[in-house]
């Protein structure tokens, strides 16, 4: 039988959860690419990581510096 967890939220029965793409931020700047996983039923946020699969995200010029 398959192991089926309930929402913390709402209760019911989780059977899928809705993976979305999310950005980390670190003091209002963009750090990393994360994944979200949440309730299909509310909409409620069960938990956010860090995608592993991502590709590395490429260092931007700094417009003041030029560096």
């Amino acid at each position: 039988m398959i192991n089926q967890g309930k929402c913390p939220h709402c209760g019911k029965t989780m059977l899928h959860a809705r993976v979305e793409k999310v950005a980390g931020m670190v003091e209002e700047d963009s750090k990393a690419r994360c994944l979200s996983f949440s309730c299909i039923h509310c909409k409620a946020i069960l938990g956010v990581q860090l995608d592993a699969r991502s590709r590395r995200r490429p260092k931007t010029k700094d417009p003041a510096t030029g560096a």
